[in-house]
């Protein structure tokens, strides 16, 4: 246990990866310095037909778990620390209700179960790289990329609407994995710019910059299940009374964005 100067203020940040969470205490002064960490694993399910699934309360159990741990450690007061943030694996598909609880489990970016929805979705026709033409190059022009792969979100998207249509009328919202989290401490809806990118359903045109009505109707998504768009260094709001409890944080934490694995 570090000897901590009284002005000194601490961030907490949170790795959310595949297969388990590292949670990391950092002093913020003339320099940034690591105090603490932990880590906690979660299970990550691999079904027979291509399916891999993950529980999101057990990454938001196991983010309370390491909180408190790195809190204990330290003897850190919560009032020290000014904000939490995220580094997180990207293009899950998190579908949940108007509570923010999920629908059905989560779908990781490894479930490659989708392929009748991509077939139909954007390889038929005169195709290049397996995609038809015209879409490709609407896709292209509109969002910088095509949603080619089984392992695209929105084809496990069209999955869930296809195959669990129960399922599919409790969505309200469309998140990624952090956005989930991100919920949890705050009750908001969003999704960071660079998972909006992942989604392949933003457009990346100057002075158009945001969700694309024309893509949405092109993979025939329903553009209100997408959340309003922030940037990672935007603060989301401040931590929930319940949250708080539950991580042994103060109240009205403030919370930011953070990034996907791949783009940070």
């Amino acid at each position: 246990r570090g000897i901590v100067m009284k002005d000194t203020s601490f961030v907490i940040t949170y790795d959310v990866g595949t297969t388990g969470i590292k949670t990391c205490l950092f002093e913020i002064g003339e320099t940034i310095k690591l105090v603490s960490s932990a880590m906690k694993g979660y299970s990550l399910k691999v079904l027979d037909n291509e399916g891999v699934e993950q529980d999101p309360n057990e990454w938001w159990e196991a983010m309370c778990f390491t909180t408190r741990e790195v809190l204990e450690k330290t003897d850190i007061e919560p009032s020290k620390i000014k904000g939490v943030s995220f580094c997180s694996q990207m293009q899950g598909l998190v579908l949940v209700d108007k509570e923010g609880k999920p629908v059905r489990p989560a779908m990781s970016y490894m479930d490659q179960r989708a392929r009748e929805e991509l077939q139909k979705g954007i390889a038929y026709g005169i195709q290049i790289a397996g995609s038809n033409i015209f879409k490709l190059i609407k896709a292209l022009r509109i969002t910088g990329a095509v949603a080619a792969s089984v392992k695209d979100p929105v084809w496990k998207y069209k999955w869930v609407e296809n195959k669990e249509p129960e399922n599919f009328k409790r969505v309200y919202k469309w998140l990624d994995v952090k956005e989930f989290l991100i919920c949890k401490l705050t009750g908001k809806f969003v999704m960071t710019e660079d998972s909006a990118f992942a989604t392949l359903l933003y457009d990346i045109r100057k002075g158009k910059e945001g969700w694309s009505k024309d893509i949405c109707k092109m993979y025939g998504v329903n553009i209100e299940h997408l959340p309003e768009i922030i940037k990672s260094t935007d603060k989301v709001g401040g931590i929930t009374k319940e949250a708080a409890e539950q991580l042994g944080l103060r109240e009205g934490t403030p919370v930011f964005g953070g990034g996907g694995d791949a783009s940070l």
